[in-house]
C-alpha cells in the first residue's frame, strides 16, 4: 500500500508555517510514499521540495500543485507545469484544463460562492478538512455524492502539530497519486480534527504578514470564540 498526504501548507503560503525540511522529516520518519503540497497562489513550495527530495534521495512522489483563491473560492490545481494568474474563475479553468491539471474543490462550505456550480465543474471534491465543522464536512459528501465525484480527504495543515492529522492511501503500488485519485481508489487511513491551536497560528501568520491589527482581534475571537462554539453545536 501507497500512503501520504494530501492540502497542507509550507512557509511558501503566507499563513503556513510547516518549514520544507520538517515536511523532509516527515517523510523520512513516516515512511511516506506521496506528498501533495498545496501552497497558496504558488507552485514554488512544491518545486522546492522536489529538489529536497532528490538531494536527500528520497523514493517519494511530489505532485507539482497550489490552492489558488479564484474569484469564486479556493480551488486545488494538481499537476500543472506553469504557474496559474488569472483568478477569474472562467479564465482559471480554462488555463488550468490547458495544462491538463486536475481540479479539486476543498472544503466547499468555507468560503465558496457558486458550489453547485463549481462542484460539477472540478474533478475531485474534497469530503473532509480536518480544520472545517462536522457539519460542513458532512455537507460536502453528500455534494461529491450529488454530482457522482471522486472524494479526497486532507488535513489542511499549516502548523508541524497537524501535518498528520489526515493520512489517505491506496492499493496499487503501481499507480501514480493523480492516477489512483482519478480512478477513485484513495482512501483515509487516518482521520483527525484540527485543533483550535492550528488555525489560530495560521491565522495569526496572515495578520502579522499583512500587519493588520484588526484581522488579529477577529481572529482572536473568530477561533478561540466563534469556531469552538460552531464545533460544539454541530457535533
Amino acid at each position: 500500500m501507497k500512503k501520504g498526504i494530501f492540502h497542507f501548507h509550507s512557509t511558501y503560503s503566507y499563513d503556513g508555517i510547516n518549514t520544507i525540511e520538517n515536511i523532509i522529516k516527515v517523510i523520512k520518519d513516516k515512511k511516506l510514499d506521496f506528498i501533495v503540497l498545496t501552497d497558496h497562489e504558488t507552485i514554488e513550495g512544491s518545486l522546492e521540495l522536489q529538489k529536497k527530495v532528490k538531494e536527500y534521495n528520497l523514493d517519494v512522489e511530489i505532485p507539482t500543485a497550489a490552492e489558488y483563491k479564484t474569484n469564486q473560492g479556493d480551488v486545488i490545481a494538481l499537476n500543472i507545469k506553469n504557474e496559474i494568474t488569472d483568478m477569474k474563475w472562467e479564465e482559471f479553468y480554462k488555463s488550468a484544463r490547458e495544462q491538463n491539471a486536475m481540479l479539486i474543490l476543498p472544503h466547499p462550505y468555507d468560503g465558496h460562492t457558486q458550489i453547485e456550480k463549481l462542484a460539477q465543474a472540478v474533478d475531485v471534491i474534497e469530503v473532509f478538512n480536518a480544520r472545517s465543522s462536522v457539519i460542513n464536512n458532512y455537507k460536502s459528501y453528500l455534494l461529491a455524492l450529488k454530482y457522482k465525484k471522486t472524494m479526497i480527504w486532507s488535513s489542511d495543515s499549516h502548523i508541524p502539530q497537524s501535518l498528520l492529522n489526515v493520512v489517505v492511501g491506496y492499493e496499487k503500488k503501481d499507480l501514480k497519486f493523480h492516477e489512483a485519485l482519478t480512478n477513485g481508489e484513495i482512501a483515509p487511513l487516518f482521520i483527525k480534527k484540527s485543533s483550535v491551536l492550528d488555525i489560530f497560528l495560521s491565522q495569526l501568520k496572515k495578520a502579522y504578514v499583512n500587519k493588520n491589527f484588526k484581522l488579529f482581534i477577529y481572529i482572536v475571537y473568530k477561533t478561540l470564540f466563534k469556531r469552538t462554539k460552531e464545533d460544539y453545536l454541530n457535533l
